[in-house]
């Protein structure tokens, strides 16, 4: 008994160990692939390292300041990240809806690259979040090519014609040149994905004078357009009644009703949005409690104004509420291009996208468009339907020349 048991305890040692050896063999093995393919790995990674070849670096030779940072979009090519032109920011797939403000103008030796001298534009995106430089020709104003930004639920405004009647700061001026494609209408077409009328015209008065009137004050364009022809229509006066006419608010009042009745006359159907003045700085003061002309402030016309929009359940955007931080003390410098009361480029362009984004939140609930291309998404026990909104990019703006 004794032998047997010594027997059956060798053997079952003897497996034991060639287990333990077996499984030593494999994790041998295993680190052995584990390292094979490690150093695969590194040897390819270095092949593919020498494999991309250097940049040499660009020469930024001289530079020179842009006037006003005016907006483009990128149309072909790159842009890079440096003035060095080494590294790629992106391309005209990745960047190309972006809008960007050139900010300087460089002339740059790429002799290093196997070019010579070409002019390029250091480059902000209209958010400030990326820099870069691209070659000027690889850039295109917003006014042209198929810019395409539209917003959610821009289609509420497919074939929705729009007027936007004003005065200087609709008309897109800056304080010393009209900003051709430029202005608000023109970003209200860009983000709403229709056609925009602008028959902004400066110096306009909401309530006119007999010493101060223009061609383009409320009544007169009112009667000179057949609003049959437009779906939708802004309407933004009274910054110039505040500084250059002693009409008071009640003369005021009436006009602006007096013109929404007409323009309703003619298309019950119109949808119109008003837009409040902007906060002017006359003589570097804040017009919000300055008494101007006319014996009212700044607030106290704009409260006069949004009176009579309630009286006819017309939504209105109020700069004090929707964008507060737009016009302020501390910015109104560079915002404010004749640091008074017109916009900068870069302005009209965060007016536009407010007034846009405002437009569609206040579209009436009851016309939200229900043709809609619809897919459906069929299982065993449910269908559900995707509804995919049709958007059409046309972009067009018709300005009234002044």
């Amino acid at each position: 008994m004794n032998m047997r048991k010594t027997i059956m305890l060798m053997a079952s040692l003897s497996l034991t160990l060639m287990a333990t050896g077996a499984a030593t063999a494999s994790a041998k093995a295993k680190t052995s692939n584990v390292t094979t393919t490690q150093s695969s790995s590194k040897k390819s990674s270095t092949k593919d390292q020498k494999k991309q070849p250097v940049v040499e670096p660009a020469e930024l030779v001289k530079t020179s300041e842009v006037d006003q940072e005016l907006p483009y979009h990128l149309k072909s090519g790159y842009i890079y990240t440096s003035s060095t032109l080494q590294k790629q920011l992106g391309n005209v797939k990745t960047l190309g809806k972006t809008t960007w403000y050139v900010t300087k103008k460089g002339v740059i030796d790429r002799s290093a690259q196997g070019s010579g001298n070409s002019v390029f534009y250091q480059v902000k995106s209209g958010n400030g979040k990326q820099t870069g430089w691209v070659w000027h020709g690889n850039l295109q104003s917003i006014s042209e090519g198929t810019f395409d930004i539209g917003m959610k639920n821009s289609d509420y405004f497919n074939k929705q014609n729009i007027i936007t009647l004003g005065d200087s700061i609709t008309h897109g001026y800056d304080g010393y040149e009209t900003l051709e494609g430029m202005g608000y209408p023109n970003w209200l077409a860009r983000y709403l994905d229709t056609n925009v009328t602008n028959v902004g015209y400066n110096g306009a008065y909401l309530c006119p004078t007999e010493s101060a009137s223009t061609d383009g004050d409320l009544t007169t364009v009112v009667n000179a357009n057949n609003f049959k022809n437009y779906g939708v229509a802004t309407i933004a006066y009274g910054t110039n009644d505040y500084g250059h006419t002693d009409s008071n608010l009640d003369a005021l009042k009436d006009t602006l009703a007096q013109n929404i009745r007409k323009m309703r006359s003619q298309n019950k159907k119109l949808i119109i949005y008003g837009i409040l003045p902007l906060t002017r700085y006359d003589y570097k003061e804040n017009s919000d409690e300055t008494i101007g002309k006319g014996g009212y402030t700044m607030n106290e016309l704009r409260d006069a104004e949004a009176e009579v929009y309630k009286q006819f359940d017309i939504p209105y955007l109020d700069w004090r509420d929707v964008a507060p931080g737009l016009i302020t003390d501390s910015n109104y410098k560079n915002r404010l291009w004749d640091e008074r009361l017109h916009p900068s480029a870069k302005t009209y362009q965060m007016m536009g996208r407010d007034i846009a984004k405002f437009m569609i939140d206040n579209y009436p609930k009851d016309r939200i468009p229900k043709s809609k291309q619809t897919k459906k998404t069929t299982t065993k026990k449910t269908t559900t339907k995707k509804t995919v909104a049709s958007k059409t990019t046309k972009h067009v703006v018709k300005t009234t020349k002044k």
